[in-house]
């Protein structure tokens, strides 16, 4: 039982995670087109949203899981077996919602687009931290 929770868990805080990359790339739009946007200018939230989504596009173009599937799937296994699934996260929750076939290219291209576009607003328009530095 302990390891269904804990595998419910890792699914939560698998979600939370692509909120928050979700919402990071909604917050770097918003932020490309507002001159005063002090929430999103913070040098920590960028920094690992930033990296974030680096590793995103990563594991995406190199068709590598998540270190929390591999984990979310080690615990159900552990648990009962018949509970391990096949492919990502994003494909086997969201396919059985929402597509009857998921293609792959479908969550890879955007994911790598999304990479660049972070990367570029995040070269162009650095945090305020950041920004200042290497104006000295």
């Amino acid at each position: 039982m302990i390891y269904k929770i804990a595998a419910d868990l890792v699914v939560f805080t698998h979600f939370l995670w692509i909120l928050f990359m979700l919402a990071g790339v909604f917050l770097t739009a918003y932020h490309l087109l507002r001159k005063n946007n002090d929430f999103f200018n913070r040098r920590i939230f960028r920094t690992v949203h930033f990296f974030g989504i680096l590793y995103v596009a990563a594991l995406a173009v190199l068709n590598e899981y998540c270190p929390l599937t591999i984990l979310e799937n080690h615990l159900r296994s552990q648990h009962d077996p018949s509970l391990v699934y096949a492919g990502s996260f994003i494909v086997h929750y969201i396919e059985s919602f929402v597509y009857p076939s998921v293609e792959p290219m479908i969550i890879i291209i955007p994911t790598a687009v999304l990479g660049f576009f972070i990367t570029a607003v995040y070269i162009l328009k650095p945090p305020n931290k950041i920004k200042n530095i290497f104006r000295k």
